[in-house]
């Protein structure tokens, strides 16, 4: 003879739902937390890409007219 399964009762669901959604909740603040820790080095990164070239450009004998044709050329 095989047992049958508990079934579950409304306290419980309603109590598992509760335990889900709060854990979710951690989740997804983990989630903005590390998205936002990403734009940020997505933009430290772009400044100082943006910084190296303006060195770059600085320590150039190349005009601007120069350098300019350079980079569209090679768009």
């Amino acid at each position: 003879m095989t047992k049958m399964p508990r079934t579950k009762n409304i306290k419980t669901i309603e109590a598992e739902i509760s335990q889900t959604e709060e854990q979710l909740q951690r989740l997804k603040e983990r989630c903005d937390k590390a998205s936002q820790k990403l734009d940020a080095l997505y933009e430290l990164k772009k400044h100082r890409e943006q910084e190296e070239l303006l060195k770059a450009i600085d320590k150039s004998t190349r005009t601007k007219a120069e350098i300019l044709a350079f980079l569209e050329s090679h768009a």
